[in-house]
């Protein structure tokens, strides 16, 4: 039997934690969505979730009262329903898969396949789209259950690919109470706030920073079915001016930047800029925020720095800047946050937190650290130190001035082995994005026999009819980089390839030399 469950209309329901809601007023607006012009109270949350965990829990079977992890898919564009969806599979004891809505049917199907998902909710406008999708991965019913608690699996967001086959990772309800209760407390949510919601919500900023912490401090989550530059600045300059929050990823903020300076008039820019006053607090993250948009964004709206932070599927958010605007330090990511430790490994395994600008690996120990990787018992053994640190992959160090965290790279695909030197990518990008003409840059290595791997530069430019080549490039960036830093070959195409959160699968991009 396939159970397949439409999204349904709901009567004015939750989570079994509903006291977090209840303590900050049942009518106050929890989520406002959008697209459908409508706005859901505290008190109707957590009515619709109750009413769609009974038809969660009477379609799995009669006698059943729990859904014993069982992997529940769920297909909902940004919005109200999303919410109801997810909380609801939580409430039943289920283990929530989010799936991506911009996904081909061949991803969807692997997704559904590999997470044995039991369940597929799905909203109105993807049923066509889900039914012999699911039809194909077998959907079946879950079995009976046990009481729930907090060690019990909750969700299953896949990791992004970038550098290999996407892998499920599982999170407990205790790992997603550690990481919501961090960032609230790192970064001051209250009951007062109101986000702007643009993220997607199949991996963790959309559905962990910045919904869930939302919804905990009992704030006012204002959704967009998707990010769009004309809609945000249009909602950011309505004259009630009642954002405080708003956390995006660094390809946004880039296209908000070129919003403003190509389409809105110069005459309503003044207008632009002081709208982001009413923020308190704008975030960047999932991947490195390049510093020629963090200065254009303070720049064009009215000395916002943006607040960068560090974390990944497996860990939530591990470092942050802190909160106070001036310990926001260019090129870095802050400290541990509230409850996580990290140490940094060197290559020759030794600890080497203590030492100043000396790379090592980022472990990262915690309540907030996952489970496991969903099905691969070795992968995740592989992935922790025999006394338990998760070992991220990535080259961190801490600077001599600040004394905070900078990331320098994935040990796989940012440190570049050539010759005796390990470089940085995310260092030279940094340094030949200053290029006057240059709109994106990726640096990867490319295998070579005699330096082991060549610096190789894959650019777009601002200006399509422009030119550059790798002579001009590497005369530009002979005062800023060392000459063994400097790339050696040089690729200009349209545009760099990103997957959903903004990410670049540099492994592909490597490809683009093997003529």
């Amino acid at each position: 039997m396939y159970l397949l469950i439409g999204f349904p209309s709901f009567d004015p329901s939750f989570y079994h934690r509903s006291d977090l809601i209840f303590q900050h007023g049942v009518l106050k607006p929890a989520i406002i969505d959008i697209k459908a012009g409508t706005s859901h109270s505290y008190c109707n949350l957590v009515s619709d979730i109750i009413e769609l965990r009974k038809q969660l829990l009477k379609n799995a079977g009669t006698s059943i009262e729990d859904l014993k992890e069982a992997r529940v898919a769920f297909l909902c564009p940004n919005g109200y329903d999303y919410v109801v969806s997810q909380w609801s599979i939580w409430s039943a004891g289920g283990n929530a898969v989010p799936l991506c809505i911009t996904h081909p049917s061949s991803e969807l199907l692997y997704v559904l396949k590999d997470s044995q998902s039991s369940i597929v909710i799905t909203h109105s406008d993807f049923q066509e789209k889900i039914n012999d999708i699911a039809r194909e991965a077998g959907i079946k019913k879950p079995p009976t259950l046990i009481p729930t608690d907090n060690s019990r699996r909750a969700m299953m967001i896949y990791t992004s690919g970038t550098t290999g086959k996407p892998k499920g990772v599982i999170t407990t309800h205790a790992n997603i109470t550690a990481q919501v209760k961090s960032l609230v407390d790192a970064w001051r949510w209250n009951d007062k706030d109101k986000i702007l919601h643009v993220l997607p919500l199949h991996h963790l900023h959309g559905v962990i920073n910045a919904l869930t912490c939302g919804l905990y401090a009992g704030a006012t989550v204002e959704m967009m079915p998707k990010f769009d530059a004309a809609a945000v600045w249009n909602r950011w300059m309505k004259p009630d001016n009642d954002l405080s929050l708003f956390m995006a990823v660094p390809t946004i903020y880039s296209k908000l930047i070129q919003y403003y300076k190509e389409n809105i008039p110069k005459e309503i820019q003044p207008l632009a800029t002081k709208s982001c006053s009413q923020f308190r607090l704008m975030v960047s993250g999932s991947s490195a925020l390049p510093i020629s948009i963090r200065n254009s964004w303070k720049e064009i709206s009215g000395g916002v720095v943006l607040l960068e932070r560090y974390g990944m599927t497996e860990i939530g958010m591990a470092l942050s800047h802190e909160y106070e605007i001036e310990k926001r330090y260019e090129g870095c990511v802050g400290i541990p946050l509230p409850g996580v430790q990290v140490r940094l490994i060197s290559e020759d395994g030794k600890d080497v937190t203590s030492l100043v600008e000396q790379p090592g690996e980022l472990n990262v120990k915690g309540p907030n650290v996952f489970k496991e990787y969903w099905n691969r018992p070795e992968a995740t053994k592989k992935e922790f130190t025999e006394d338990g640190w998760f070992k991220t992959g990535d080259i961190a160090m801490i600077t001599a001035r600040e004394k905070v965290f900078k990331i320098l790279g994935r040990q796989s695909v940012d440190i570049i082995k050539s010759g005796s030197y390990k470089l940085s990518a995310l260092e030279i990008e940094k340094e030949l994005l200053s290029h006057p003409n240059i709109q994106e840059i990726s640096i990867v290595g490319i295998e070579d026999q005699e330096w082991g791997q060549k610096v190789g530069a894959i650019i777009v430019l601002k200006n399509q009819e422009s030119k550059l080549d790798l002579k001009q490039l590497r005369e530009f960036a002979k005062d800023k980089l060392a000459h063994y830093k400097l790339p050696t070959l040089l690729k200009v195409i349209n545009e760099i390839p990103r997957n959903a959160m903004g990410k670049v699968n540099k492994k592909e991009l490597v490809k683009l030399f093997a003529d």
